[in-house]
């Protein structure tokens, strides 16, 4: 393909410089730009892409898009004026890598919470179906955004094509409400999705909850013209957003009248026997991860799959085989006879159901967490409430500090815990070193207690400010442990 191939399919302002050069990718990010990539300048809240662009020359890229002049940019240089870069970065990026989305079945889901296990739920069915399928999301990001759920567009392009050159059929991907907001899913073409909820969360990105939902409905909504969509009525404001997307929807529910209802015919400490109605039919099967938010997350799998056409009790075969996802209700067992659970929690309504399932496996539960910083300040003190009604001693401590100060962010969760009626140094410690809260909980812990680590799961590195250190939430509890 050659560039000037791209100055009438698109509406660029203006366009210049020697448009008879190949174009073989994309990229936003200049230390990766190589011969024949086209570099898209992003406009950060860090990082100004228009800053790298002679970078990215120099490291061999053969033009430039962007939204405003470059200084300094050699004679002849291919450059493509936008109006806006993001949102054309998807389209553009699917063009030049030859519209792979077109080319597979892609399916995405959104929601706050359960939307990696989801993926995992039909990643699992469909290859067990006989349909190949990859993962696109937090635990299978692409090497240039190993920290977005949703990679940047140019990434998640390029990273479809090469699914699609693998010989795979469907494609499954987690949609974070900032891979929405920001573009990165433009120019895919999705078969179906699924939307598992929505609570509060980024409201520092959104403003206000209202927007934080109408980002992920309005992206449901243009997937329901050509695609299947599944709700998960397990959630307060689901028939809210039912009409919003003009019950152009499938449902599921554990606990209300739906399409498919599914109930929990038996528990245990590490799963659930499952019986799911669905229309011409009843399926049981054993799902191997604890809690009724992971029943919850495989009855929506169960939906799409089943609308899109996939037998019912190979679906029910894949659920069953589903052993593990990382870092999401990971049980470890001390030798003395306490329980440790590691999940990912890390919304109020996560911290809440995964404690809330701790309280039903032991006598006591010990809690170590933290909040993320330079996110969302409001939801801080709310988790410190939720902590202090639900556990029975709480360890505050670092999550993912970011660019702000770990004090101000544990300061935070201490407004709630105080505003509870907790006392420091009575009912909770504030121990900044992750891996000494960790040792002291799982140290301090006895028979028949459970320490809930929450709010990492899978992650292996603290971000404080431009570095990272390396921290494994379970890797730290075995050690406190002494197991190796």
């Amino acid at each position: 393909m050659k560039l000037l191939e791209l100055k009438d399919k698109f509406p660029f302002k203006e366009v210049r410089g020697n448009l008879d050069l190949p174009v073989e990718g994309c990229t936003s990010d200049s230390r990766r730009a190589s011969r024949g990539d086209l570099f898209l300048c992003f406009a950060g809240e860090k990082h100004d892409g228009h800053d790298f662009a002679l970078e990215a020359l120099k490291n061999g890229a053969t033009g430039i898009v962007a939204q405003r002049e470059i200084p300094l940019l050699p004679e002849g240089t291919p450059f493509f004026l936008a109006d806006d870069v993001r949102s054309l970065a998807g389209p553009l990026s699917s063009f030049i890598y030859g519209e792979p989305s077109r080319k597979l079945k892609v399916l995405g889901v959104t929601g706050t919470s359960g939307k990696t296990t989801t993926t995992y739920f039909l990643e699992r069915c469909l290859n067990t179906s006989g349909q190949k399928a990859e993962l696109v999301g937090s635990l299978n990001p692409t090497p240039e955004f190993p920290f977005h759920t949703t990679p940047e567009a140019p990434a998640l392009q390029k990273r479809l094509k090469e699914i699609y050159q693998s010989g795979a059929e469907f494609v499954v991907l987690e949609v974070s409400s900032h891979a929405i907001h920001f573009g990165r899913v433009n120019g895919v073409e999705f078969r179906g999705a699924i939307l598992t909820n929505i609570y509060r969360d980024h409201l520092d990105l959104h403003g206000t909850e209202e927007e934080y939902a109408l980002t992920k409905l309005r992206w449901l909504k243009s997937v329901a013209e050509r695609g299947t969509i599944i709700v998960n009525l397990d959630f307060p404001e689901s028939e809210r957003c039912l009409k919003f997307l003009e019950h152009r929807a499938r449902t599921v529910s554990l606990k209300r009248k739906a399409d498919i209802r599914g109930s929990v015919v038996e528990s245990w400490d590490s799963g659930n026997e499952v019986e799911v109605e669905y229309p011409g039919g009843v399926v049981r099967f054993r799902l191997s991860l604890p809690g009724e938010v992971n029943v919850s997350n495989s009855l929506s799998a169960f939906g799409l799959l089943f609308y899109l056409g996939i037998d019912p009790s190979l679906i029910a075969e894949g659920l069953s085989s589903l052993r593990e996802v990382k870092g999401r209700y990971k049980m470890v067992n001390t030798p003395w006879g306490a329980s440790v659970i590691i999940d990912y929690a890390h919304t109020p309504i996560a911290l809440e159901k995964t404690l809330s399932f701790a309280r039903t496996i032991g006598d006591r539960v010990i809690l170590v967490f933290g909040c993320v910083g330079s996110g969302d300040k409001g939801k801080r003190p709310i988790m410190g409430q939720i902590a202090a009604r639900m556990a029975d001693f709480i360890y505050v401590t670092t999550d993912d500090p970011r660019e702000e100060d770990p004090l101000s962010t544990i300061e935070g969760i201490k407004v709630g815990l105080m505003q509870a009626g907790l006392s420091e140094g009575k009912q909770f410690l504030v121990v900044p070193d992750r891996a000494e809260a960790i040792a002291l909980a799982v140290r301090g812990s006895r028979k028949l207690d459970v320490v809930l680590i929450a709010g990492r799961g899978h992650e292996k590195y603290q971000r404080f400010g431009d570095r990272l250190i390396y921290l494994d939430d379970e890797e730290e509890a075995r050690k406190a442990m002494d197991i190796k």
